[in-house]
């Protein structure tokens, strides 16, 4: 499998992120709902592309049951970590630390999954306030 896939896929999810915090700053939601996914789909495909040059046995290691991705409740500081994380997965990949680089990435996917359920969750609420 081709790190230069891996890269490029981390590459545009930190993009995709840095748009995500262009838009959260200029209250443009249907942007943000965007970006999120699109980091989100290129972040899955490098967690994927990671897990298949691990070579993952069935039952995954601890960090894949990270109680961060539970505590999300604010996008901008959310958005950071999830920079933070994809930043040092990428990081890890030029260093040859495949299982951190998979760790790292697998954290931010998680995050980013969970503020897309977030932005929904917001989006009915003011749905339910204009009806």
């Amino acid at each position: 499998m081709s790190r230069e896939k891996i890269e490029s896929a981390l590459s545009a999810a930190l993009k995709h992120l840095e748009d995500s915090m262009a838009t959260l700053s200029n209250n443009d939601e249907h942007a943000l709902s965007d970006s999120l996914w699109s980091a989100s789909a290129e972040t899955e495909y490098a967690v994927f592309l990671l897990s298949i040059i691990r070579g993952d046995m069935a039952e995954g290691p601890s960090w894949k049951h990270s109680s961060l991705t539970r505590q999300l409740t604010e996008f901008k500081p959310a958005l950071n970590t999830m920079l933070n994380l994809l930043k040092n997965a990428k990081k890890s990949l030029e260093m040859n630390h495949i299982e951190k680089s998979h760790e790292e990435a697998w954290t931010a996917r998680n995050l980013l999954l969970n503020a897309q359920e977030l932005l929904e969750k917001k989006r009915k609420e003011a749905k339910k306030r204009v009806t």
